[in-house]
């Protein structure tokens, strides 16, 4: 397969991911509103869930980098810390945190960027 055919792959799958999201989400709402309760939607922060999707892209992206280059480096250490942003903030709208006490974690996830920009994996010569 080459390269061409498995990036197109790559975002017809995650188009259809995306679209099928969307979908599922709009008949939640759909039926929420016909009077079907889901005990989520009467959570007071479920919203943050929504938050979640952003760490999806960048998950899928360690993923299939690892898995073509078979070795963990500074792009895939990278994607990880970003998604793990994202569900950082997700989690804190979710279980109610205060930022006042979990704001330095997102110092922590900025000094991790900055480490992986430097770490990146470069095939040997021959």
């Amino acid at each position: 397969m080459e390269k061409h055919e498995i990036c197109s792959h790559t975002g017809r799958s995650s188009a259809l991911f995306t679209g099928l999201a969307f979908i599922v989400i709009g008949v939640l709402f759909l039926l929420n509103n016909f009077g079907l309760q889901f005990g989520f939607m009467t959570y007071r922060n479920w919203w943050a869930l929504f938050i979640l999707i952003g760490a999806v892209g960048p998950l899928v992206h360690a993923v299939q980098r690892y898995h073509r280059h078979g070795r963990f480096d500074g792009r895939v250490l990278h994607s990880l810390v970003s998604a793990a942003a994202i569900v950082t903030v997700a989690a804190i709208f979710l279980l109610d945190l205060a930022w006042d006490q979990w704001w330095p974690i997102f110092i922590i996830f900025g000094g991790l960027w900055t480490v992986s920009k430097g770490w990146q994996y470069r095939p040997p010569h021959d």
